[in-house]
């Protein structure tokens, strides 16, 4: 039986402020960037990417749209830099994908960018196409790579199989059909793990999707036939997966299509065959909504603990909750509010360090604009520290993505207000775990 009980603001902990470098901007002035990633490769190097939306000068007008309205369009290019010199300067952006405006991208349905031991940096983004079946447009997972330190990429390859069906009707604006809303990451052997969201089963917009998974065991070269991991129809189609690694298991994050509510849940499936373990809701309380949250559900794994951070409006007040496993996701238990005090919460991003500290960095408004904030757990999850502000530029920053680098540092890049990315690095504290 699971007790949900929300954790006091007695097991926050006193924080100092956090030690930052400064902010520094990454994308070209007078170009509209959003929607940043960010990862830190076995050498301590640092690759951050976003979506270019085009030059400042020639944004557009807003359109006009009822409350819950959104496009399923998109047409923007992928921009890359990096730093070798832990942040300190960054390479001139350049753009991946070869096709402009090739890439399909939001910040709920964002790139995703590893770096391996090869030194091989792998990117996985859902891109614009047409079937080669149906002859409609289309919106496809596909990969590349590149093999010398981000100066050149090999073209973009569809790793998704073929459309066969039409979904216009539910998706509108003449696109027929989406293998979008997944994710990459690498296993601990160095397999590319690649994952996304499939609606062929859909017949409607309350329906959910299924999950479909493809692996790569040369280093990108080469990827498996795809295999439906999930495949349940219960994937809600516009929250975006995400995916930890523990030894031989791929841990997907997840929101599922639950008779009392779509809510966070966490997927265990073997990297080596595609099988799903199982899976586990997360004890938040249920958030019943009539359509899509576009919220991710977090995850960081160190050995036998998961760890997961949410946006929920299931429970009061809402916002971004933190939970733990220490059996690897098949239980978890407890959860804190890790911002009560703030009006609104969201868009957490979760890592842990060799040491096994946790760090959770979010967006929230605390009377002002949307700022970034952080706090850390030095107990295996028992405890969080009191929330901290990130020096940020004035104005609106949101949308973090964060990455840990091989001496504790967490590099956290974000969309700035004005579509600008920045990135900093919170140096990595003293503290040390528990043992136990």
């Amino acid at each position: 039986m699971v007790v949900r009980q929300v954790l006091s603001l007695a097991l926050f902990l006193p924080l100092a402020a956090v030690a930052q470098a400064d902010a520094v901007k990454l994308n070209e002035t007078g170009r509209r960037a959003t929607s940043p990633e960010i990862t830190v490769g076995p050498d301590g190097s640092v690759v951050a990417i976003w979506l270019d939306r085009g030059l400042t000068a020639d944004r557009p007008a807003p359109k006009p749209h009822k409350p819950g309205e959104h496009s399923h369009r998109s047409s923007t290019d992928l921009y890359l830099t990096r730093s070798v010199d832990a942040g300190r300067t960054w390479s001139k952006p350049v753009r991946v994908n070869d096709e402009p405006g090739s890439v399909w991208g939001f910040a709920v349905s964002k790139p995703r960018v590893a770096i391996g031991k090869t030194g091989t940096i792998h990117l996985f983004f859902p891109g614009n196409e047409r079937s080669p079946v149906t002859g409609l447009d289309v919106v496809t997972a596909r990969y590349t790579r590149s093999t010398d330190a981000g100066r050149t990429f090999e073209k973009a390859r569809t790793i998704n199989r073929p459309a066969d069906f039409d979904k216009t009707g539910m998706l509108g604006e003449g696109l027929s059909a989406t293998f979008s809303f997944g994710t990459m990451g690498l296993a601990p052997d160095g397999t590319v793990v690649a994952a996304w969201q499939d609606i062929g089963g859909m017949t409607g917009n309350a329906d959910g999707a299924d999950a479909h998974m493809a692996t790569s065991t040369d280093d990108g070269r080469t990827f498996s036939a795809e295999r439906a991991v999930i495949p349940s129809d219960a994937v809600c189609p516009c929250c975006q997966l995400t995916v930890a690694f523990g030894g031989s298991e791929a841990f997907i994050g997840y929101r599922k299509l639950y008779a009392d509510g779509r809510d966070s849940t966490v997927a265990r499936v073997t990297t080596g065959n595609g099988v799903l373990a199982g899976e586990t809701r997360l004890p938040f309380a249920p958030w019943k909504i009539d359509g899509c949250p576009l919220k991710p559900t977090d995850l960081a794994v160190d050995g036998d603990r998961v760890y997961a951070a949410s946006y929920t409006a299931g429970e009061n007040p809402p916002g971004v909750y933190f939970t733990r496993s220490a059996d690897r996701g098949q239980s978890f238990t407890g959860r804190i509010a890790v911002h009560p005090g703030a009006p609104y919460s969201d868009a957490p991003e979760l890592t842990v360090d060799r040491n096994g500290q946790v760090r959770i960095v979010w967006q929230a408004k605390t009377g002002g604009p949307r700022r970034l904030f952080t706090a850390t757990s030095t107990d295996h999850g028992a405890t969080l520290s009191a929330p901290v502000e990130i020096a940020t530029p004035a104005g609106n920053s949101a949308f973090p993505a964060s990455a840990v680098a091989p001496d504790g540092a967490v590099f956290v890049v974000w969309e700035q207000e004005n579509e600008e990315v920045f990135v900093t690095r919170l140096d990595p504290t003293a503290a040390a775990v528990a043992a136990n």
